[in-house]
């Protein structure tokens, strides 16, 4: 049984959500680096920080486990590159000035998820789920008048993660020890990158102690909210979890004015249809769960 405890559930979950809300900050104030030498950079410190998390958890063990069992590699193979490409696209939409369809993108990814689940585990769906639908189709198809064009940020985004996140259902290991495999298995390329593409001006050669300071620091924002997270969503009920990811997308709003764009009516009109499809969703989920805690004996 689930150990429900809110008190310590909630606010470990928000500062979570808080964290990954305001990333695209961090990135922002690292200045203008080439994005596939931060990317690296991001990978390698961040496998750093889960190596020390997973040793002072004393969990190394379990990791070691992960790479030999051919079972599992068959799943998180795969899931390392979506996660990849996830950490790809929104890198370099953060520093291309496109936040706010990073933004549209993580508010749609749980129906792209739930689209995903009915689709490869059989879910059941309902009318309420194709209205649900609909609506976000034309939040999707509006915003290619505010964003210049079909928002491809926002498609990549969603798809990468909840293709990612439905792999990641399959898995029955430690949430911590298997995101932690999936950035080590990164780590090869990532260092075969810096020492074949990145050695000049656009990468080693470029850094100073601020700048490695700044590096350390990116695994740190990278490794810290995975940890939160999965620490927790073992104390709340699904559903509860499910709402307060909604906290993240929110912010990135925020980082996305901060850092010069603008939220025209053209861009606005569309977020309308995306907010009112998350809302149904909500409260659709909220249908569905009381309608199974009825039919419990």
């Amino acid at each position: 049984m689930q150990e429900i405890n809110y008190k310590k559930g909630i606010p470990t979950l928000l500062l979570c959500f808080f964290i990954w809300g305001f990333q695209p900050l961090y990135w922002y104030i690292c200045g203008e680096w080439d994005t596939y030498f931060l990317l690296a950079c991001r990978i390698i410190w961040a496998a750093v920080c889960c190596l020390c998390i997973l040793w002072a958890q004393g969990k190394l063990p379990q990791l070691l486990e992960v790479f030999r069992d051919k079972n599992i590699l068959k799943r998180e193979i795969p899931a390392s590159v979506f996660l990849l490409a996830d950490w790809g696209v929104y890198l370099w939409a953060v520093q291309n000035g496109r936040v706010l369809e990073c933004s549209l993108g993580y508010y749609i990814q749980p129906i792209v998820v739930f689209i995903l689940g009915a689709v490869i585990f059989r879910e059941k769906v309902s009318w309420r789920h194709i209205v649900i639908l609909a609506v976000v189709v034309v939040g999707i198809v509006l915003s290619t008048d505010g964003f210049n064009g079909i928002p491809y940020v926002t498609i990549l985004l969603a798809v990468c993660f909840a293709i990612y996140a439905a792999i990641k259902r399959s898995l029955r290991i430690d949430s911590v020890v298997s995101t932690s495999a999936e950035i080590v298995m990164m780590v090869p390329l990532a260092l075969l990158f810096i020492l074949f593409f990145r050695m000049g001006d656009t990468g080693m050669a470029s850094i100073t102690p601020l700048r490695q300071l700044m590096l350390l620091g990116a695994g740190v924002v990278t490794a810290m909210p995975m940890v939160l997270y999965s620490v927790g969503v073992k104390y709340l009920p699904l559903m509860t979890a499910g709402f307060c990811q909604y906290l993240s997308p929110t912010l990135a709003i925020v980082c996305g004015i901060i850092m010069g764009e603008y939220l025209t009516a053209e861009k606005l009109r569309s977020f309308y249809f995306i907010w009112a499809g998350v809302l149904l969703y909500c409260l659709n989920t909220v249908y569905e769960e009381r309608k199974k805690a009825r039919l419990k004996p």
